[in-house]
């Protein structure tokens, strides 16, 4: 008899190639996460099989109905059987079922932006983001102009002069009555005017999120154009670059080509924890965070510990006024936040949502009054699901 774990390893093996086959692109750095994570905590059944599978592999929800086609081929219907041996390494050594074929690069000529997701590469670089058309242009208009609604208000420290407030004038009311031989002829009252928030936007651009950088960095630069005294952008992948006064150009194309300049980790590797925690270290940066809005653009997809990832989101939350993360991969209606980092975070966001391009970040920011007028901490209330036994990553 065959032993069994040959033949399952054959058969994800075969998975693996389908997909390829399907057109789905597969680095070798993410089926060897698929494969690592499948060893170390072995899925109890196929949902969470399924789960493993489509957050370490799919890195668009357009390539959903293939990926679940192609699954649902080798697992839930019976399957084609296992698959040809793998290919042999280029040295000459055993077959793995779970090791690079003969047409996968190495990993020392890995090369940025080939879609690898949450991988540990750091990459040195600069990337062209492309132009902005006139459908891009009429979404960021729109933007523009939807910005300065939604953004919280807090009192101003100092008082103004108002019809109607908390406090007399006592100074102007004096300095007028010395005119009038001390009769007192008018009254004027002191209010605090309402001010914005500060806004901070962090923004993901390692190599699970290539597709979708340049259009978060023109949202990004949409909301600097509404409120450039009081909104702060950085971005991460491998290090965090703040690129506040590179996006703040007029022109959202000149803003870009800056930014391309500045941001040298674009398309690399994921290290959401650490970036984060050097951000938290700076007390700068902290102070840029209390009592902001805080938002942040990305996939969630840590790579290794995800307990420096959970502590930083937490501390976030507890510096800003409201801490709202907004995912690619929850544009998809079928999306959980089933892995062990967002899982574990849940608690600590104020709103989940999905932004992938501009018209969906549209539609996020036009929910923000609903999230900044309701009481915190409801992302985990909203996408409280049952989660697999033996979920990772």
């Amino acid at each position: 008899m065959p032993d069994p774990v040959v033949l399952a390893a054959d058969h994800l093996w075969g998975f693996l190639t389908a997909l390829r086959g399907a057109g789905l692109p597969t680095a070798p750095t993410k089926r060897a996460d698929l494969l690592r994570t499948i060893a170390e905590t072995s899925p109890p059944d196929l949902t969470a099989l399924y789960w493993y599978a489509r957050i370490t592999l799919l890195q668009d929800v357009s390539d959903l109905p293939a990926f679940d086609r192609v699954f649902d081929a080798w697992f839930r219907q019976g399957g084609p059987g296992p698959a040809d041996p793998p290919l042999e390494a280029d040295d000459g050594g055993a077959r793995s079922p779970g090791g690079p074929g003969e047409d996968d690069p190495p990993p020392r000529d890995a090369r940025p932006g080939d879609g690898a997701e949450a991988a540990a590469l750091s990459v040195h670089h600069t990337r062209d983001f492309g132009r902005t058309g006139e459908h891009r242009t009429a979404l960021m208009r729109a933007l523009e102009a939807a910005w300065p609604a939604v953004l919280p208000a807090v009192p101003s420290r100092r008082r103004r002069p108002a019809r109607s407030g908390d406090r007399l004038d006592v100074r102007h009311a004096w300095r007028r009555a010395l005119r009038h031989d001390g009769e007192i002829i008018q009254l004027r009252r002191l209010a605090r005017p309402p001010r914005p928030r500060r806004l901070l936007i962090l923004i993901d651009v390692s190599g699970s999120l290539r597709q979708h950088t340049p259009d978060l960095l023109r949202a990004a630069h949409t909301a600097l154009r509404a409120a450039p005294a009081r909104t702060e952008v950085f971005t991460f992948g491998t290090r965090l670059t703040r690129i506040t006064a590179a996006l703040a150009r007029p022109h959202a194309d000149q803003a870009l080509r800056a930014v391309s300049s500045l941001v040298t980790d674009a398309d690399g590797g994921t290290a959401i924890g650490a970036a984060l925690e050097c951000f938290l270290g700076n007390p700068r940066f902290v102070a840029l965070a209390r009592g902001a809005l805080v938002i942040v653009l990305s996939d969630g997809l840590e790579r290794g510990d995800h307990a420096p990832m959970v502590r930083a989101t937490a501390r976030l939350s507890r510096l800003g006024h409201r801490l709202v993360w907004w995912s690619p991969l929850a544009c998809s209606p079928t999306y959980r936040p089933v892995t062990r980092a967002m899982a574990a975070q849940l608690a600590s966001l104020d709103h989940l949502g999905g932004v992938r391009d501009l018209r969906t970040a549209l539609e996020e920011v036009r929910r923000l009054p609903a999230v900044l007028s309701g009481p915190r901490h409801l992302a985990a209330r909203r996408w409280s699901v049952p989660r697999p036994r033996g979920t990772t990553r």
